[in-house]
């Protein structure tokens, strides 16, 4: 069966080709369950209500054992703790599901997808790899079906859930769309929590090393609390230009240390997608017609930056080898 340009194997043709455990009693049943549910007839994607899959998914980890449950805990992404599974054990079976199987994951109506499985399973519909030209296309995209996927008001542990893989989306997509600069000691994530709030990544340099804040579609407060007067950069997946058009406003963030702000430079709205423009181009749009021009950093070069251009000018900076040579003052 096709969908989506992806082809879903039936039930009776799959093949459990990993030797997964519990074939039988948890995943088999699960795949039958979606498999029956599809519609090649609609032109709506998400289509499966997961709402009302929960009666089901429960009556087949109700004929779990504890042990069996305690395997399934683990055939995920990461291991679930016990605790954990304990609230809403459907929604994490469901995960553990779809990390096996992402292709059904975009297909599922009124559920979160982890950060991790939002990304794989967009790599998987859309063909391509995440890489520095692709990544600003795969966050559209999971916008798009993040938007067409709640049928209904979310509950507040819904969307603070929604928060919280929002922003693990946009982290994780430039991480790997920087990859090939991360080496862990020069320039790498940041995952000690003590530091955690100057950024999400570092770059060694001087005289100051060189931050990076990543937010999803606004920056706002939450951005300028990531300035401690120290070197940082903007990066985000923003949707309104009204958040760098403002005097004030790039006032501020340059006054707390940010030397750029890198803006989405292909459509990230349905309302770019229909005028053909881009956060960017929007920007630097509305400068041009106040007869202003764009602003400048602390060094006297572009402040707002296209985020196409993120890669290379990172690539710029750890070009020099030497950590003593390797300044932000040209940045």
């Amino acid at each position: 069966m096709k969908i989506l340009n992806i082809k879903i194997t039936p039930p009776n043709s799959v093949t459990n080709d990993r030797s997964l455990a519990l074939w039988d009693e948890f995943f088999l049943p699960i795949y039958n369950l979606l498999f029956q549910r599809l519609d090649v007839t609609t032109s709506n994607y998400p289509h499966i209500d997961f709402d009302l899959l929960r009666p089901a998914i429960i009556s087949i980890l109700g004929v779990l054992s504890d042990s069996q449950i305690a395997t399934l805990r683990k055939l995920g992404e990461k291991n679930i703790s016990a605790k954990d599974w304990e609230n809403a054990p459907e929604n994490k079976a469901m995960m553990v599901f779809l990390w096996n199987f992402p292709i059904f994951a975009n297909l599922l109506q009124n559920i979160h997808l982890l950060s991790s499985l939002a990304i794989r399973s967009t790599e998987i519909y859309n063909g391509f790899k995440i890489t520095p030209a692709t990544f600003v296309q795969a966050k559209q995209f999971i916008d798009k079906m993040n938007f067409q996927r709640w049928t209904r008001q979310q509950t507040d542990n819904e969307k603070q859930s929604g928060v919280s893989n929002l922003g693990g989306v946009s982290e994780t997509l430039l991480e790997l769309a920087m990859t090939s600069l991360i080496d862990g000691t020069n320039f790498f994530k940041t995952s000690n929590q003590k530091v955690q709030s100057y950024g999400d990544f570092v770059l060694m340099c001087l005289p100051n090393n060189l931050w990076l804040s990543v937010k999803s579609n606004f920056a706002r407060e939450r951005l300028l609390a990531s300035g401690y007067t120290t070197d940082i950069l903007g990066v985000g997946f923003f949707t309104s230009k009204d958040e760098f058009t403002s005097q004030s406003k790039i006032r501020n963030f340059q006054r707390v240390g940010f030397l750029a702000m890198y803006l989405p430079d292909i459509a990230v709205s349905d309302d770019q997608v229909r005028s053909n423009t881009n956060t960017f181009q929007e920007v630097v749009d509305e400068y041009a017609a106040r007869g202003a021009a764009l602003p400048l950093n602390i060094n006297g070069t572009s402040f707002l930056r296209p985020l196409s251009q993120l890669h290379s000018d990172l690539k710029k900076i750890l070009d020099v080898e030497d950590v003593k040579k390797r300044t932000t003052l040209d940045f």
